[in-house]
């Protein structure tokens, strides 16, 4: 095939799916809602009601943080259409076809996988748009916006790869309808996002980058061991 494989495949999963997309897309709206809502205390902190500025300071940041789960799980769901695809495609032997271009399990692997980035890359893009805008037009503190903004990337991008290197293991060791492991999907990468939450309750903002490190070190591993792991045998209808 002469075009890229990733890009086509990140366009047919939009095409097979909207639903989730959708989905995706009103979270992370909500994101930037909820990232947005300590404009009040900040309002406050500003008025002199709050007794202590820098303290004030700090609580609109570490509130502003709990925005940062949702905006991952937003680009999490916004790409669930990708592991449709994939079982669609397994089960009508174009992962057959794939093979027999002479491809291994690390190369199919790879192009859903980097279609499941674009798609993700294009939330989080979306997502950093919107907080921007939004934090402009409210006058928020750009650093609080700014660092929303990165730590949604640094969750984000390692939790898709992972998930998606996950389940599409799970998918090739048995046979699935097209759409039916949507909900494990999520399920996993909710569960692996869950520690994000903490830097909103006080715990330190390094904890984010530390569950970045480990969970990207877990799809480099799956990615790599994917020959071993699973059989050529496995990718048949």
């Amino acid at each position: 095939m002469t075009h890229d494989q990733g890009v086509i495949f990140a366009k047919r999963s939009l095409s097979l799916s909207k639903t989730y997309a959708t989905m995706g897309t009103v979270l992370a709206c909500l994101s930037a809602f909820i990232a947005n809502l300590t404009k009040l205390e900040s309002s406050l902190i500003s008025s002199g009601l709050s007794s202590s500025t820098t303290s004030g300071t700090n609580a609109l940041h570490s509130a502003s943080l709990i925005s940062v789960p949702f905006g991952a799980l937003a680009a999490l769901i916004f790409t669930q259409p990708v592991l449709m695809l994939y079982v669609y495609d397994k089960n009508n032997g174009v992962l057959e076809y794939l093979l027999s271009l002479g491809k291994d399990q690390s190369d199919i692997y790879k192009q859903y996988l980097k279609a499941a980035i674009i798609l993700s890359s294009v939330m989080v893009a979306f997502e950093a748009i919107l907080h921007i805008a939004v934090g402009y037009f409210l006058g928020i503190n750009s650093v609080v916006v700014l660092s929303v903004v990165a730590l949604v990337v640094v969750i984000a991008i390692p939790v898709i790869s992972f998930t998606t290197l996950a389940m599409m293991t799970f998918s090739t060791l048995q046979k699935q309808r097209a759409g039916s492991n949507q909900p494990l999907g999520i399920t996993l990468g909710t569960l692996t996002i869950l520690p994000a939450y903490g830097p909103a309750f006080g715990l330190p903002v390094t904890l984010d980058i530390i569950l970045a490190v480990i969970v990207c070190g877990l799809a480099f591993l799956m990615y790599l061991f994917s020959s071993r792991l699973i059989r050529r045998e496995n990718f048949l209808p």
